[in-house]
């Protein structure tokens, strides 16, 4: 009787295998269709970017040149800013008169996260999507290497940034505690050079420990909790220092007043063109890194990501598993791009959880892994999830069009004179301190 019933449950799980093998044999998977979602985007971003590198052309060459509008868009890649306009908007009611575009884009990413965890960063962020593209290439890469090669090409990066995090997350700690300031160390070295040795040491210290101790002692989990926490040591920075710490009215002296801000996204742009040796370094580190380290950047520095995936716990949208009809086959886990156990959990809380739908699409099993929405038990499809995270996405986009709190009111006259004039000093701010006229 126990063989009939083995034999039974074996050839069971056997149709439910073939049955899932037969509907995922259609061209069109998630991952595919987040390919789709994730390249649309992406192109998106680089015409936003190339009309207003046009837009700055014309303003620098005093009309010279082919004029193009400004595109509002460009305003999601000023953080700090969106950040500031979170708190005047919260303090005052009102949109940012500068960077009205920054703010919808910014709260519509916190909108959608409560809502729908971290979609956004899976199916929407080009800088998600740079970020994936380059650890897929990285498999590829290191699926060519020996054991010994992929383990310390793919661990170093979170080994040197677990190390780097236990300096920096400390000394920021210490920031927001007003125990220390930038100038702290420039003084200790001339007050006392031994102490400031003695910290320098222990900066080295930091460095060595991840490389040096034994797994046992020292396991990957712990290693990962570390590195992650440089992005909430950054979120924790912003956060106390422009939401918590800034008044609502300050703010809005330097929106009115403090000329860098009416041209912060010109300045933005200048950086990247311009970039400094030591910030090529950076940036080029942080390339390679995520190419041999999945979503490498989102993971560990991110603060962002760290903001949507706090808000993402709200969300009722789950991927759940069904313990009865699991097989163990580890599949779920083996894809997740944020190394989340799936096949240990019944239902998947986590910050890190992206939706993206890898983990399900790669279950060999019917009705065994799936996004649900919670209370409901309803199984969600990969296209309604996204249909969702997208078009709330472009909702809120188009209600700030008709609205009027996606263009800002700066005139093009005064765009073409501060343009020509970014030299002045006035333009330049020091540790978030700004001139005003």
């Amino acid at each position: 009787m126990a063989s009939q019933k083995e034999n039974s449950i074996q050839k069971s799980d056997a149709s439910r295998v073939s049955k899932k093998k037969r509907k995922s044999s259609s061209w069109m998977t998630s991952l595919r269709f987040r390919w789709i979602s994730q390249i649309s985007f992406f192109i998106l971003t680089i015409y936003v970017g190339w009309m207003f590198y046009l837009f700055v052309r014309y303003c620098e060459t005093g009309g010279a040149t082919v004029y193009v509008p400004r595109p509002p868009g460009v305003e999601a890649f000023l953080p700090i800013g969106a950040f500031m306009g979170l708190k005047y908007f919260l303090g005052t009611g009102k949109v940012d008169p500068l960077h009205p575009a920054g703010f919808v884009i910014f709260a519509s990413i916190l909108v959608t996260s409560i809502l729908f965890q971290r979609g956004f960063c899976s199916w929407i962020c080009p800088v998600g999507t740079i970020s994936e593209w380059a650890w897929r290439f990285g498999d590829w890469i290191t699926s060519k290497f020996n054991k010994g090669v992929k383990y310390w090409v793919e661990a170093f990066p979170v080994k040197l940034t677990c190390g780097l995090s236990m300096i920096s997350t400390p000394i920021v700690a210490l920031m927001l505690l007003e125990i220390i300031d930038m100038g702290s160390f420039k003084l200790l070295y001339y007050k006392s050079f031994s102490l400031f040795m003695v910290m320098i040491s222990g900066m080295i210290i930091a460095l060595i420990i991840p490389f040096a101790l034994p797994r046992k002692i020292w396991p990957a989990r712990v290693e990962d909790s570390i590195a992650r926490a440089w992005k909430y040591s950054l979120l924790a920075f912003f956060a106390v220092n422009i939401v918590i710490k800034m008044p609502a009215e300050q703010i809005g002296l330097i929106f009115a007043k403090a000329p860098y801000m009416k041209v912060a996204d010109v300045m933005m742009m200048k950086f990247f063109l311009n970039l400094s040796i030591l910030a090529i370094i950076v940036l080029s580190a942080m390339f390679v890194f995520s190419i041999f380290n999945k979503n490498y950047w989102c993971r560990y520095f991110c603060p962002y990501g760290a903001l949507v995936g706090i808000l993402g716990w709200a969300s009722v949208f789950r991927i759940v598993r069904n313990k009865e009809t699991c097989i163990d086959c580890s599949k779920c886990t083996i894809v997740c791009p944020v190394y989340i156990e799936v096949e240990k959990k019944s239902i998947v809380y986590s910050e890190e959880c992206l939706g993206c739908y890898d983990c399900v699409d790669s279950c060999p099993v019917d009705d065994t892994l799936d996004m649900k929405l919670l209370g409901f038990g309803k199984k969600i499809h990969y296209t309604v999830y996204a249909g969702l995270v997208v078009g709330l996405f472009v909702v809120f986009m188009n209600t700030a069009r008709v609205t009027g709190y996606w263009h800002n009111k700066v005139p093009l006259q005064e765009y073409m004179e501060r343009i020509s004039d970014l030299d002045n000093p006035k333009y330049k701010h020091e540790q978030g301190k700004f001139e005003v006229e």
